[in-house]
């Protein structure tokens, strides 16, 4: 499975229409409880202003997270041919081989979701399925 995307590779201008866009890895993590927002004194409910805010619980909010690692390549028959990946889409320093983050200027893809556990679907299916309702993802073509 990929998802089908125009991709710009990284400080050249060069755009590859149509990029494969491959889910190689989602770590998960089972958090226990709600993180504690930094401690506010000032405020009545002692919590800092945004720190729990509503629409990125995924930072704090106990559940199944999980952290999507994507790689790109031109073409699926060059991701089939073990060619390298043109670009990668990942949270971890040490997983940005290829220059690219969430922090790129037109990549504010959301890579991290809530995992259902009771859902018949994978965790890379998930993963699919929560890339396609951002808005770097939406709307982008699903290969086989």
């Amino acid at each position: 499975m990929a998802l089908i995307k125009d991709f710009e590779i990284l400080g050249t201008g060069l755009v590859v229409s149509n990029a494969y866009h491959v889910v190689t890895k989602v770590d998960i993590e089972k958090r226990l409880q709600d993180v504690p927002g930094p401690v506010d004194e000032s405020r009545p409910d002692g919590i800092t202003a945004g720190s729990q805010e509503e629409g990125k619980e995924v930072y704090w909010k106990a559940g199944y997270v999980g952290t999507i690692a994507i790689s790109v390549w031109k073409d699926k028959e060059a991701r089939d041919n073990g060619s390298n990946a043109i670009g990668y889409v990942g949270a971890q320093a040490s997983e940005k081989k290829y220059g690219v983050d969430v922090a790129t200027p037109g990549s504010d893809v959301e890579i991290r979701f809530f995992l259902d556990m009771e859902s018949t679907a994978s965790h890379i299916e998930q993963a699919y399925t929560h890339l396609l309702t951002t808005p770097y993802y939406s709307g982008s073509a699903v290969s086989a």
